[in-house]
């Protein structure tokens, strides 16, 4: 088990095989017992059909909008009827998907929030390495500097070694298949 705080940046390993069970109970969490509002950016599968999935599940996803890198690549992958979704043209797109993150997470009511990158290794397919290292470092500071918990997910045998090394670095806290508790 692992507390972490508002401002704590977690990289959460996880297999392809369990990525979706280990994001389900990061932000089931989250939303139920925590109250939390959240932005979850969306790379590796499109956010309707996490937003579907997750309501099987009974994970409620009203309080998240989601941001999704990967629906627009496809052909009519923006119609949505979810009013919490909005795309990014691409995954190569960072800054975009930072600025996006931010303005989302500034008209969020609370003030307990959380971002959830999903994930390193599907936007290390489309960006440079060390063009990627320099996004995340980014992303991390600017959202612990916000006091916003942020999570990042990555299957660590498909991320870039130095990648990798850097979220290491960069990360408050490594979570690999555990349970959170915020303090």
């Amino acid at each position: 088990m692992t507390e972490v705080t508002l401002n704590s940046s977690l990289q959460v390993r996880c297999g392809a095989s369990n990525a979706f069970l280990v994001t389900a109970s990061l932000i089931e969490p989250l939303i139920t017992e925590f109250e939390m509002h959240g932005v979850y950016i969306s790379a590796s599968r499109g956010a309707v059909e996490l937003i579907n999935t997750l309501n099987e599940i009974g994970v409620a996803t009203d309080n998240v909008h989601f941001i999704d890198c990967v629906s627009s690549a496809l052909l009519g992958g923006t119609e949505s009827s979810f009013p919490n979704i909005s795309f990014i043209d691409s995954p190569i797109m960072l800054e975009s998907i930072l600025l996006r993150t931010l303005y989302n997470l500034n008209t969020m009511p609370g003030e307990s929030k959380f971002v959830i990158l999903d994930s390193v290794n599907a936007l290390a397919i489309y960006n440079e390495d060390r063009m990627l290292a320099e996004y995340l470092h980014t992303f991390i500071n600017t959202f612990r500097a916000r006091d916003v918990l942020s999570a990042i997910m990555n299957v660590p045998d498909q991320t870039p070694p130095g990648v990798l090394a850097n979220l290491d670095l960069y990360c408050t806290d490594l979570i690999d298949r555990g349970q959170v508790v915020i303090s």
